[in-house]
């Protein structure tokens, strides 16, 4: 029973993908696409191993164990998502060029396993840090001088949102242990104040969110697939375990699902459009877990899955794009539905996916969100996430599909390599899993931690989406030609730091520098008067205005021996004064 147990502890799905990862970069290249697809598959196993009984613990000190598995349905849930799309993910990235490549996403993918499993504090803070490395050197893994200058962002953003969170849980143990619980109760204080920024930062809040469309459009097309699947949803699975029922996130969940759908129309660049989209979707689980209770948490972890999922199957066709054409803006695109018909079938299911089209995932899941929100009684935060669900259907399901696939185009795009099937392959199971939990939204369902049921196939709830959405299609038509994107850039909220802080920070250094240099002349010059007069004496008696000190010149016949005695005999007792004290 012991030696069982004992095996059970070790089967640790993150471990095992780190430790995938190391062995293939020790390993000849030759094994190196085998153990990339085969470690999510290993990782999978471990789901039927680890349960509520599961523990790895290890003690840092007589006085703090720590325990690196803790599962109940919240960290389940995020689990399967993390593992699936690993899975997929790494089909697809199976011609990544570099072991470095894949050793780093799936040491990545392991240690956000690690976060969403982790039972205390601690051990989700060894997880996380070392996921931030990780990511920063996938996002590296573009090889060129953007990604090289975007991971430096990123991991000064990532180091920043770190730091924040190691403060913030070392307040929170000093005061209260190491155990991983809801915190509203310290609302309010700093601590709960530190914590949510530094979570924050990786869940992309504004105006802490420009590092994702800075950086994960500069990795590797297959790179991007994992950025854009694990940090943001380990963030939201953090939020949910501390911050569920704050309820005042959900205007901050408002604000960036209707924030990153209006970037997101401007946009023109292909991968950094659902990026933006990223920033929305992340908006509806803020919101949803903000209103707490069975419906908030389990919308906010059914949409972190499904969103997993058909976010997964978009950037997987958007690099099908890149990868075929040489090409990722959408102005240079265009009647790729005959060229690509595999790619833009695909596309075609995960787009409808997102914008929460009937008998899709995403429509399962946000009506959970819905609910929760009006059931809260925050009519005008339902409305707004509405809306946010029209700029979805304008920006992807009819600008990217009518100016990339199916719209007419003046663009002669030439395919200058044919997808691998392994490129083909992933995209078809993303696309089959966005139908299969869209039409038995029950498999998603049961998984959430309260296991609600939301029957989303009602007349009202499907009219309702249906005549938003053909509204939309009806305004897209009109004004078709005004929404074709250019190549502009737009601007974000890194504005601020490239700009105005750019300026702040350089000046205080100006002020600083001038500063130093004052203190530093002063200081040279001090030591140089000292140093001139302490090896001439008569520097100080000769010259000096005070008769009194002149005095004591040698060359001065008149001087007054009972003041040069005082003198001596004074600083003698200062001297032996300082040195009792001292003693």
């Amino acid at each position: 029973m012991l030696a069982n147990s004992i095996f059970v502890n070790m089967l640790h799905p993150g471990i095992v993908m780190i430790l995938m990862g190391i062995l293939l970069l020790c390993l000849p290249k030759v094994w190196s696409k085998s153990i990339y697809v085969l470690a999510p598959i290993f990782a999978f196993t471990t789901l039927f191993a680890v349960d509520r009984e599961s523990s790895l613990p290890y003690a840092i000190s007589d006085s703090l164990l720590i325990d690196f598995i803790h599962v109940d349905k919240l960290s389940y849930i995020f689990l399967i998502a993390f593992i699936v799309i690993a899975i997929i993910a790494c089909i697809y990235n199976t011609e990544a060029k570099t072991k470095g490549e894949m050793a780093a996403t799936l040491i990545y993918a392991g240690c956000n396993m690690g976060v969403v499993i982790a039972a205390d504090c601690i051990s989700l803070l060894v997880f996380w840090e070392l996921s931030a490395l990780a990511s920063c050197y996938v996002v590296y893994s573009g090889n060129c001088r953007k990604s090289t200058r975007a991971a430096f962002r990123y991991i000064l953003f990532h180091a920043f949102g770190g730091g924040m969170l190691l403060w913030g849980f070392m307040s929170y143990i000093c005061q209260y242990g190491n155990e991983l619980t809801n915190i509203t109760n310290l609302a309010g204080t700093g601590t709960f104040w530190i914590i949510l920024i530094g979570v924050c930062v990786n869940a992309a809040v504004p105006p802490l969110n420009s590092w994702l469309p800075d950086a994960y459009p500069e990795s590797t097309i297959g790179g991007t697939i994992f950025l854009g699947s694990y940090t943001t949803k380990a963030a939201i699975y953090l939020l949910i375990r501390l911050f569920a029922g704050t309820q005042w996130l959900v205007w901050v969940g408002v604000f960036m699902a209707v924030y990153g759908v209006i970037m997101a129309m401007l946009e023109n660049d292909l991968r950094r459009l659902f990026c933006y989209h990223i920033i929305s979707q992340l908006g509806y689980m803020i919101a949803s877990l903000a209103m707490g209770g069975a419906w908030g948490i389990d919308g906010a972890s059914a949409h972190a899955l499904n969103h997993i999922m058909y976010k997964g199957t978009l950037l997987m066709c958007a690099g099908a794009v890149v990868f075929a054409t040489g090409k990722r803006k959408i102005n240079e695109l265009g009647g790729l539905g005959k060229k690509m018909p595999f790619t833009a079938a695909c596309f075609l299911i995960a787009s409808f996916a997102i914008s929460g089209f009937p008998f899709l995932n995403g429509f399962a899941s946000k009506a959970l969100i819905m609910h929760a929100v009006e059931q809260g009684g925050y009519t005008l935060a339902f409305w707004l996430l509405s809306a946010a669900s029209v700029g979805t259907w304008l920006s992807i399901v009819l600008k990217v599909n009518y100016f990339v696939f199916w719209g007419p185009t003046n663009n002669d795009v030439k395919i200058e390599r044919e997808l691998p099937i392994s490129m083909k392959i992933a995209m078809a199971m993303g696309s089959i899993t966005c139908i299969v939990t869209g039409v038995v939204p029950s498999i998603v369902y049961k998984l959430t931690p309260c296991a609600t049921d939301g029957n989303p196939f009602t007349a009202e709830h499907i009219l309702e989406y249906l005549i938003l959405f053909t509204g939309a299609t009806i305004v897209f038509w009109f004004f078709r030609k005004i929404m074709l994107p250019h190549d502009e850039i737009t601007l974000d909220f890194d504005w601020f730091f490239r700009r105005p802080m750019f300026k702040a920070v350089n000046g205080v250094s100006l002020w600083l520098n001038h500063s130093f240099q004052v203190f530093h002349d002063f200081v040279i010059d001090s030591v140089r008067h000292v140093s001139a007069r302490m090896s001439d004496p008569y520097l100080v008696t000769e010259h000096n205005e005070s008769e009194f000190i002149r005095n004591f010149s040698f060359e001065n016949r008149d001087k007054h021996i009972g003041n040069v005695v005082e003198v001596i005999v004074g600083v003698t007792a200062l001297m032996v004064l300082i040195v009792a004290i001292i003693k």
